[in-house]
């Protein structure tokens, strides 16, 4: 099960990358690290929302409006993220995705 959850976070991250880097020059090894860490932390954030209670939609709202929102060019990625995020079961939320998510970003 969790392979499958890896398949398809691999699937998310290429997705993603596209978005993110959309009109963007090509970043350096440091602005990888930097916005996989990032994109990780969001990640991190998603999973804790959901363990809060928080439905997505709600999780979607507090990141990316407000004092609690993440740094605007991240905020594309916050709704594909959190629909990853949302479709994890719960013990697969305890594999610390976030962390996941960082590490095979890097390796990308």
């Amino acid at each position: 099960m969790f392979a499958k959850s890896m398949e398809s976070m691999m699937r998310l991250l290429m997705a993603l990358s596209l978005v993110v880097s959309a009109g963007a020059v090509q970043a350096e090894e440091t602005d990888k690290a930097e916005q996989c860490d990032a994109l990780g932390g969001i990640v991190t954030q998603l999973v804790e929302l959901r363990q809060d209670g928080k439905r997505e939609k709600r999780s979607v709202k507090i990141l990316t409006n407000g004092k609690t929102a993440v740094d605007e060019k991240y905020q594309p990625a916050v709704q594909f993220l959190s629909g990853w995020v949302y479709s994890l079961t719960d013990d697969e939320l305890t594999y610390e995705p976030g962390k996941k998510y960082t590490e095979a970003c890097l390796e990308q």
